[in-house]
């Protein structure tokens, strides 16, 4: 059966509204999810019930040196995620040998569906997106992070927890 080119292009902006109409609505509900289980950990989250919080510090940096820390736990909520990577950040901005090494640091809200929004409604993929807060490190390299590492390994206790602060990638 032939189809007239007005039709053709008239199926071709129909489907293509329905597509952006389906991914709007996965986009809209994944972010709500996120919403949902942000004021479920804040609500539950209890200090008491953990050992110690886990700090990572990725290893590999862009090519301007930048690379970056996250709180690595499940239960804790990203207020007190920043809480505790703004504790960081003022600890290494007073730290001697860090500031030595010549590397700044930021904090940033990171939201994983802005840089793959193609994995918003993919049932296999979606899980490795996440929304966190972290510590920027800018002008790294390896020698100047292992210091970083090492000096905030000092950092005193969290919410009086110790604070387990590594790097891998």
């Amino acid at each position: 059966m032939l189809v007239s080119k007005k039709n053709a292009e008239s199926r071709s902006k129909k489907a293509f509204k329905e597509g952006r109409n389906s991914y709007v609505s996965d986009l809209k509900a994944w972010h709500e999810k996120q919403s949902t289980l942000q004021s479920e950990l804040d609500a539950e989250f209890e200090n008491s019930s953990i050992e110690k919080f886990s700090v990572n510090i990725w290893d590999d940096s862009s090519e301007g040196g930048i690379t970056y820390a996250y709180v690595e736990m499940n239960g804790a909520p990203n207020s007190v995620c920043f809480d505790l990577l703004t504790a960081l950040y003022e600890f290494s901005k007073s730290n001697v040998k860090i500031n030595k090494t010549g590397v700044k640091f930021g904090i940033r809200f990171y939201d994983a569906s802005t840089v793959w929004p193609s994995l918003i409604g993919d049932r296999n993929s979606e899980f490795s997106l996440y929304k966190r807060w972290e510590m920027t490190i800018h002008g790294a390299n390896y020698e100047s992070l292992e210091v970083v590492v090492k000096e905030l390994k000092r950092f005193p206790q969290f919410m009086g927890k110790p604070v387990d602060i590594y790097s891998e990638s």
